[in-house]
């Protein structure tokens, strides 16, 4: 099989290659073509996921819908705080 491959494509195969982790075009594209299987493999499971469980995410939004429109609810300045909040604490203990 022969590859005409546009030239940004090209530079991108001749980057990876420069990197040493592939000895040859043909096992940086075998890799490429593993990691498409895999996020193919895992949106079907995301898909079947949410097919298995539509009923239950639409009563959900639902619900959440109906808290909103009864003014419950965080507003997106508390949300934001709140997070921002989540990480201030996070870098507190990695530190």
């Amino acid at each position: 099989m022969t590859l005409t491959l546009d030239p940004a494509t090209e530079q991108l195969l001749q980057q990876e290659l420069a990197t040493g982790r592939y000895r040859e075009p043909s096992e940086l594209i075998a890799h490429a073509l593993d990691l498409v299987k895999a996020e193919r493999a895992g949106s079907e499971a995301m898909n079947d996921w949410l097919l298995r469980n539509k009923d239950a995410i639409g009563r959900a939004l639902d619900a959440s819908s109906a808290a909103r429109d009864r003014g419950e609810g965080y507003s997106p300045e508390e949300v934001k705080a709140h997070f921002a909040q989540r990480r201030a604490a996070r870098s507190r203990r990695a530190a």
